[in-house]
């Protein structure tokens, strides 16, 4: 079991996840000490940190420094500390939460992006050699430039509680690959993860695109898959007719009838390999409305 704390030890304990952050031991000697650290911990082991300072503005506060062990990565340890800090600065009631990360670094722009941050400005010529860093590139793509990105902590709270609640929804299976790539290459789900061998489970982790929810597929623990039901569904909302035809393409399958007589007038339904029904809506979710 992961859980995110606050740490209170010397920063030396942490240096290497710092270093993991951050390639330059020049500018992680500068700002190591500042702030407050958050830090995952499975069981007593630190597999991962989160430091938070004041921003520049009043009541602004920065991720400042961000890195889960390599061997736990694609877990959403990273996801678990950053909404831990989101949920702290709006406690104190902080407007904003800042993150710089380098410009580069796609897959990272993207892990902020999927949790709510939009694109602030780009400075330029940040990594250098003069500033300890040394010439590399990430992705083909030369490490200089330094993206800062903002979430308006305020204006997600007036939006409700929703905004600031996740929905992670998890089956166990005894057939992971080839489940991970029903709902993965046939349904258009993002893969964001995968761990092995967590408690002796093996998991992928997988985004519905746009919503911040995840469908987290395990195996292995000693435990076998649950039976399906005929009315345990999950529901999608394709927006349109094309896309559940370009779905119902991919999968190559024959629908299935269901045995809810709406979906069958309404939507199109496929069994997933574990035998669940996965129901394919041709019209865009609209939240509050009742659809029968």
């Amino acid at each position: 079991m992961v859980a995110v704390d606050w740490f209170e030890g010397p920063r030396e304990a942490l240096a290497g996840l710092f270093e993991l952050a951050d390639d330059s031991p020049a500018a992680v000697s500068r700002y190591r000490e500042l702030g407050r650290v958050l830090v995952a911990r499975d069981g007593v082991t630190v597999i991962g940190h989160l430091q938070l300072i004041a921003g520049e503005r009043a009541g602004e506060a920065e991720v400042k420094s961000l890195a889960v062990r390599e061997d736990r990565q694609g877990a959403g340890v990273g996801r678990m500390l950053v909404e831990r800090a989101v949920a702290v600065c709006r406690q104190e009631h902080r407007p904003t939460l800042l993150v710089a990360t380098a410009a580069a670094d796609t897959r990272v722009l993207g892990f902020y992006q999927r949790l709510g941050f939009r694109l602030l400005r780009v400075e330029r010529d940040v990594f250098t050699p003069q500033a300890g860093y040394p010439a590399m590139e990430v992705d083909g793509i030369p490490l200089r430039d330094q993206v800062w990105l903002s979430l308006d902590l305020q204006g997600s709270a007036r939006a409700g509680t929703a905004a600031a609640t996740g929905l992670r929804v998890t089956r166990h299976t005894e057939r992971l690959d080839e489940l991970a790539a029903f709902y993965r290459d046939g349904l258009g789900l993002t893969e964001i993860g995968r761990f092995r061998d967590h408690d002796g489970c093996d998991g992928v982790l997988l985004e519905v695109p746009g919503t911040g929810t995840h469908l987290e597929l395990t195996t292995g623990g000693g435990h076998g898959a649950p039976s399906p039901h005929p009315q345990s569904l999950l529901v999608l909302y394709l927006g349109e007719e094309k896309a559940v035809r370009a779905a119902a393409s991919r999968l190559a399958a024959d629908p299935v009838t269901p045995a809810n007589p709406y979906w069958a007038a309404h939507a199109t339904t496929f069994q997933d390999p574990d035998g669940f029904q996965v129901v394919l809506v041709p019209e865009h979710w609209e939240p509050g409305k009742v659809a029968r």
